[in-house]
């Protein structure tokens, strides 16, 4: 059974793995708080230049972000 903890988001208690917790360095969020969350980035990411859109992406595949 994985360890129960708080979403950083709403409060909300939520079941994840240790190795989850630790990757994300305590920030664990319930799946509605990483829908909005993701909807905000996805809203930010529309308003940028088409160069620095890429720039992120390319980030976040190697992990940086």
């Amino acid at each position: 059974m994985s360890p129960i903890f708080p979403c950083k988001g709403c409060g909300t208690f939520i079941e994840r793995s240790t190795q989850h917790y630790r990757r994300m360095k305590g920030q664990v969020l319930c799946s509605s708080c990483t829908d909005a969350r993701r909807e905000a980035e996805a809203g930010a990411l529309r308003q940028r230049h088409p160069l620095q859109r890429a720039l992120i992406r390319i980030r976040r595949l190697w992990g940086e972000e």
